[in-house]
């Protein structure tokens, strides 16, 4: 990785983790006492269409984040940050031309709330984008205290505004446009403080612009196949809000939206920064390789099994324990209309059982996709394509017959299509080498699988006694699981820890 920053896997984390923290606790704290004073159809709109339609505009950034994470050299390798500004050009574009279609398609006017909603929406994804180079300079130079302290502020001024808004009619503010000003909100202050604190590399977006620095057709080819996956990854991840809103009903698409938000909270705020820290790592490792090496090093196999045998615990936690606390959490935070709303339960334990999927999906990817050559990513591409075509076509032929359960149930075929296709990829090419049986080393011991089914068993039971001896039970499993965790899988911890102490 760049130098000049907080490194090391450990430390990384840490600061992804407290940043997700911030950037997801905060705002799903204010949606619960929003969704609590809205209908699932006035809560639909905002969190499903306005969430869609920012996401597909969003998404032309996700590429220049992985290639440009994964190919850093070094810090006077300006030309490798300079490329970040090109996300500029297409982020003009596609700001304009997405809100511009939802209005044609639709058949909106200018004063139609909706339609200031949409625009205010593209506005805001232009100034995310806008801020993407400063980003991308900050994550390569591993500043992640300024990534934690700029989304903290932003994350803040959108929960006040939003809240301000929803709660207080008299402003005249429908409930589409409260969240639209406050993610514009949003938006402003990423802008503001991540340009603030790097202003000076301007100069060279300036640069190249003007074409007086140019980049390298390496960094262009990753750039391009990076680009393509992402549009796949969102044609996955957000195909079924698509089939939801075409076969839905604006009470499903409501339900679907909190209890998605709720059950993607553990996600976001463990998983994703676990992810993040991986990749970072493990590209970091690949950085100085012109050529990437077929097979891992031993220490990079350690590392990789480790980091499987963490992500499959936090996985089972949630399948084995969250289907029987998702009523109860439901009730407790959006009270019993919501709990008792249709399907909102079952697709809220489904939600539970694909964070395992997404938990082991998550580290094998980010491994692949850190140590990939651009012909095995291109590879990669494919297979991604016909999982999303996979994961639509079953979600429409599902939602059918089960509901908003369906799009879950479709995610976890299509993820486990990914997961088959990168561990054949770990085994047959980077350990192909090695004479330790594959999976075998990728699964905690048996001792720690056993106590976790056994604590679920227990919880099964409390469920159907007493809601306060039911969340007893539930921390009570949590204590014992971690601390059999550090008992059965310490050296696991000591490889991870090793690796963080190496990287420093």
């Amino acid at each position: 990785m760049v130098s000049g920053g907080q490194g090391g896997f450990l430390a990384g984390y840490a600061y992804l983790f407290l940043t997700q923290a911030v950037s997801r606790l905060l705002p799903f704290i204010v949606n619960a006492m929003v969704a609590r004073r809205l209908t699932p159809e006035e809560f639909g709109v905002p969190t499903v269409h306005f969430q869609l339609l920012s996401t597909v505009i969003l998404t032309s950034r996700e590429g220049f984040r992985r290639a440009l994470m994964r190919d850093t050299k070094a810090t006077e390798d300006s030309s490798q940050e300079a490329a970040s500004w090109l996300v500029v050009p297409l982020a003009a574009l596609l700001s304009a031309a997405v809100p511009t279609v939802v209005f044609f398609a639709n058949g909106l006017t200018k004063t139609d709330p909706y339609a200031q909603a949409v625009a205010l929406y593209g506005v805001a994804a232009f100034l995310e984008l806008l801020a993407e180079p400063f980003y991308i300079r900050a994550q390569r130079r591993s500043k992640f205290k300024l990534r934690l302290v700029t989304e903290t502020i932003a994350t803040l001024a959108r929960s006040f505004v939003t809240f301000v808004f929803v709660t207080r009619p008299q402003t005249g503010v429908t409930v589409p446009l409260a969240f639209a000003f406050g993610q514009l909100a949003y938006g402003t202050c990423v802008w503001l403080m991540f340009a603030a604190a790097q202003w000076e590399f301007v100069g060279e977006g300036i640069d190249l612009i003007c074409g007086r620095s140019s980049i390298s057709r390496g960094t262009l080819t990753l750039l391009g196949t990076f680009s393509l996956q992402a549009v796949w990854k969102l044609l996955l991840s957000e195909g079924e809000k698509g089939v939801l809103m075409w076969a839905g009903s604006a009470d499903a698409q409501g339900i679907y939206a909190l209890v998605s938000a709720l059950g993607a909270l553990f996600v976001r705020v463990v998983l994703q920064p676990f992810e993040e820290a991986a990749f970072l790592m493990f590209a970091g490792e690949n950085a100085d390789k012109d050529e990437k090496k077929k097979t891992a090093t031993e220490d990079e196999r350690r590392k990789f099994n480790a980091l499987m045998k963490i992500a499959v615990v936090l996985g089972l936690l949630s399948a084995l324990h969250g289907p029987q606390y998702c009523h109860l959490a439901l009730k407790l935070l959006y009270g019993e209309r919501w709990a008792n709303a249709p399907g909102a339960a079952a697709t809220l334990g489904g939600f539970a059982v694909m964070i395992l999927f997404l938990a082991v999906n998550g580290i094998t990817e980010a491994y692949a996709h850190a140590v990939m050559s651009p012909k095995e990513l291109a590879s990669a591409n494919m297979v991604l394509l016909i999982t999303s075509v996979f994961n639509v076509a079953v979600s429409v032929l599902l939602q059918e017959y089960i509901g908003t359960l369906g799009l879950v149930v479709a995610n976890c075929f299509a993820m486990s299509i990914r997961i088959a296709y990168t561990l054949c990829y770990v085994r047959f090419v980077r350990f192909a080498g090695t004479s330790e049986a594959f999976l075998p080393a990728l699964v905690p011991r048996k001792r720690l699988l056993l106590l976790m089914c056994a604590t679920c068993a227990v919880t099964i039971v409390t469920s159907k006694i007493h809601n306060a001896i039911h969340v007893l039970s539930g921390a009570f499993t949590l204590l014992i699981t971690l601390t059999a965790l550090l008992k059965f899988e310490r050296s696991s911890l000591m490889t991870i820890h090793r690796s963080a102490k190496k990287e420093e």
